[in-house]
């Protein structure tokens, strides 16, 4: 994958030639924090964009930003393209995760990742598959200059805490239905 370096964030090439076209046609002036929010949304469709930086929260796919990422974005154009950029990776590689897990017949129930001030991401992901009781938690810093490897990073956190969870698991279970939770 071929990369660019905006303001100290590693982004996609294409991700940032995405976000350099679409700030190049917005009009010039500061915008308050959701009014950069609204501009995001156009890279987000289907994904819950918000200022939470909380694990573990709402169904589905989530994007959490750091409030003085937005700050920054609205009054900076070089900023808005760091913004953008990464936002277009994130949504990028939880989409990709979802069918990556698909095929290995793991539900994805929800999963998030978090742009935190300095730009650097993390993220979290809850899982079900059938041949497992409950659900499996992982949260995890992703690097940023490795974001084809994010849904392999996500996979082996969740094994790893599947792993420690059964040695951790009395020899005998009172109740066979009981779920099981794994969190790491």
């Amino acid at each position: 994958m071929s990369v660019a370096n905006i303001n100290g964030s590693v982004v996609s090439q294409s991700a940032y030639q995405q976000a350099r076209a679409s700030v190049a046609n917005m009009p010039n002036g500061n915008l308050n924090t959701s009014g950069v929010l609204s501009a995001m949304k156009q890279f987000t469709s289907g994904v819950n964009l918000s200022t939470s930086m909380a694990p573990f929260t709402n169904g589905g796919m989530n994007l959490g930003i750091h409030p003085e990422m937005l700050r920054r974005a609205g009054s900076d154009p070089e900023e808005m393209v760091r913004l953008k950029a990464l936002v277009i990776d994130h949504v990028e590689a939880m989409r990709g995760s979802i069918q990556s897990f698909a095929s290995q017949g793991i539900e994805v129930i929800a999963q998030g990742a978090r742009i935190h001030e300095d730009g650097t991401s993390s993220g979290w992901l809850i899982t079900r598959s059938p041949d497992l009781r409950g659900e499996r938690r992982a949260q995890f810093e992703l690097p940023e200059d490795d974001r084809p490897s994010w849904a392999e990073l996500m996979r082996q956190h969740l094994e790893a805490a599947m792993r420690e969870a059964e040695e951790n698991q009395p020899s005998h279970l009172e109740d066979e239905n009981s779920a099981r939770n794994w969190v790491v």
